[in-house]
């Protein structure tokens, strides 16, 4: 059997002197292009078991385009995105375009590695699983979710410095993470009245605590980063075939969350934080 093919894509010439050694001391044969026309010559000349493109090259989304040649001239070749700035968008553009798998640089060498093997034994073994819907991951991961929220608002030194328990500080994020499942399971566009009202008794008590506007915000932030780190570890176990317009629909139900959630702030004068 042939060692696996890879083709390496990035525009920085550091990462392409240093990366590729690694790689063809774990097994793998290495060809490097410094952008998407080296890439395609790369394509239509040889063949590749892997590819993994930086997403931005020249121009911002460019991995997407290898990513494209690479799925049509070489449909079997596993596609891998490195991105240094990640978020659910991301996420979104890489179903489109049929990416494996994503990477935050600077990648960790054991995962890349490891997922450069998963992904080529999935390939060959192709077992069936029974995918999940993001909604599902919503409600099973709600504790692990409101802990990674918890996390981040202890390093905003704003928010840690408002007085809140713990509880106080995400009580509220496995009723939220609820709505936004049951609007993802119901395909409505809009989140129900229960969820909305809840949302908005939210932000009055953020407001009575002295919560900024700048708090409010990066807090719903902090809720959809926690989301998109769990629909990128999980991403070989959800049904891409919806996950497009799940993610969607989950953005639009955050969209509703932040502007219910700040109403109290445009309405008359502040309140005084509570004791």
């Amino acid at each position: 059997m042939h060692s696996p093919r890879i083709l390496f894509v990035d525009d920085e010439e550091s990462i392409r002197i240093t990366l590729p050694p690694v790689l063809r001391e774990k097994g793998f044969e290495v060809k490097a292009a410094a952008s998407v026309a080296e890439a395609l010559v790369e394509i239509n000349s040889e063949k590749f078991d892997v590819l993994i493109a930086d997403l931005n090259l020249a121009e911002e989304g460019d991995g997407f385009l290898v990513v494209s040649a690479m799925r049509h001239i070489q449909p079997h070749c596993v596609n891998l995105i490195l991105t240094g700035y990640p978020a659910l968008e991301t996420a979104l553009q890489a179903i489109h375009s049929q990416v494996d798998d994503y990477l935050t640089k600077p990648a960790d060498l054991d995962a890349l590695i490891n997922t450069i093997r998963e992904k080529l034994s999935g390939r060959k073994s192709q077992v069936s699983v029974r995918l999940q819907r993001l909604s599902t991951l919503l409600n099973d991961y709600a504790t692990d979710i409101g802990e990674q929220i918890l996390d981040s608002m202890k390093q905003d030194p704003q928010i840690l410095a408002t007085r809140l328990s713990d509880s106080e500080r995400i009580g509220y994020v496995p009723f939220v993470l609820s709505g936004l499942a049951q609007q993802l399971d119901s395909r409505q566009d809009t989140l129900s009245s229960n969820t909305m009202m809840m949302v908005s008794e939210h932000g009055i008590r953020r407001k009575k605590k002295g919560y900024t506007l700048r708090m409010l915000i990066e807090e719903v932030h902090f809720l959809e980063q926690a989301v998109y780190d769990l629909v990128q570890k999980n991403w070989g176990a959800l049904d891409i075939t919806i996950l497009s317009s799940e993610l969607n629909g989950f953005q639009n139900g955050l969209h509703a969350i932040r502007l219910k959630a700040v109403e109290p702030f445009a309405k008359g004068k502040k309140t005084s934080p509570e004791p």
